[in-house]
């Protein structure tokens, strides 16, 4: 006769948390990295000038973030992602700003020159109108210097026709809009790229999921490549699989601290611990333990994904297994902070430890 123990168990919330925060803190840590060499660039340029508030605004959040990556990874992550959700527009933002303030000047030397050639005025008139009509802050980037170069035109009277303005500048914007959607397309393309290769290195245990992330990133790929996915939807995306991907690796960063936990406590009880097996199922994923003792005594612990440990002490005498059960569980919460947060005691005949026994703890806790 042997009595068998089934328990569920999870780590200390304090020793879960730190990871959590570790794993975050590392992925704010590498776009802060990123949006840090942006501004640099951005104020090299002289961004401040046109966009000051914009400027100031995006120095504060990378300063909050660079403070809290330490103290509030959490709220450090939060502010990044606002970051990320702005900082994209400012190059365009800049230079339509630079741009409205050399019109300003610009329109202050030109009212003398309109006043004395209305000819001029209606294609300085015609000039600003397609300039309102170019909405996408991308465009604008890629489209302002030639636009430029034809309002120079009209202010030293090479351009004089109308219709050859618009004409010119509709080829203008059309080239703009083509290198602004490949320049969004390739964007998207490395976001992809940078998860996929991500996804590929942090050799998530779980290879079911980690095949329906890939799965998730090809999909992306492929819906981008074939237009039914536009590249600013794929940054939401992204961030949303990272974060998902944070999390899957936390809790199997949980479990493999409390399966190293279970066998360096088994061994110190002179139990021979078999090398831990991750066991997959079609609803379950969890590593079994097996121990033994020279005796035939045997110890079969399996850990999932929860946190939650099934585990049975067989092949003893009478009750004497409950020593051996006792030190366990002592020893894992003193020694270990893995903690006790379920009980149910059985007494059976000795018997093996399969992937069922989770079913058989939900039902034994059930019948509490």
């Amino acid at each position: 006769m042997s009595r068998s123990y089934e328990y569920s168990y999870s780590l200390e919330a304090r020793r879960r948390r730190e990871i959590k925060l570790n794993r975050i803190s590392a992925t704010t840590e590498r776009f802060y990295s990123r949006y840090m060499q942006q501004y640099k660039r951005m104020k090299s340029e002289g961004f401040a000038a046109y966009i000051p508030d914009e400027m100031a605004r995006l120095e504060s959040d990378l300063s909050s973030i660079r403070e809290m990556l330490e103290s509030d990874p959490e709220e450090a992550r939060e502010v990044s992602f606002t970051v990320g959700s702005y900082i994209g527009s400012l190059q365009s933002l800049a230079s339509a700003a630079g741009e409205k303030f050399e019109r300003a000047e610009r329109l202050r030397v030109e009212n003398k020159k309109i006043k004395r050639e209305k000819h001029q005025e209606e294609l300085v008139q015609a000039y600003f109108e397609i300039l309102k009509g170019i909405t996408d802050p991308i465009v604008i980037n890629y489209s302002v210097s030639d636009l430029q170069t034809l309002k120079k035109e009209i202010e030293s009277g090479n351009l004089t026709d109308k219709s050859e303005l618009e004409a010119r500048a509709e080829d203008i914007t059309a080239g703009a809009k083509k290198r602004a959607d490949e320049w969004k397309a390739q964007n998207a393309v490395e976001a992809i790229d940078d998860a996929e290769n991500r996804i590929k290195k942090e050799n998530i245990e779980d290879n079911e999921k980690t095949q329906q992330f890939l799965e998730r990133i090809n999909q992306l790929r492929s819906g981008l490549a074939e237009g039914k996915v536009e590249p600013e939807a794929v940054e939401k995306q992204i961030t949303v699989l990272e974060t998902e991907v944070d999390d899957t690796l936390i809790s199997e960063e949980t479990r493999r601290e409390t399966v190293k936990a279970i066998i360096k406590q088994l061994r110190s009880q002179e139990f021979t611990v078999e090398r831990p097996r991750i066991i997959q199922t079609d609803d379950k994923n969890y590593v079994k333990i097996t121990a033994k003792k020279p005796s035939g005594k045997r110890a079969v612990c399996n850990v999932d994904l929860h946190g939650k440990i099934a585990y049975k002490f067989d092949n003893y005498e009478g009750m004497t297994c409950l020593k051996d059960i006792e030190r366990f569980n002592t020893d894992l919460k003193k020694v270990y902070s893995v903690k006790l947060s379920d009980e149910r005691v059985l007494c059976s005949n000795p018997d093996k430890l399969d992937k069922d026994a989770y079913n058989t703890m939900e039902m034994n806790r059930r019948e509490k």
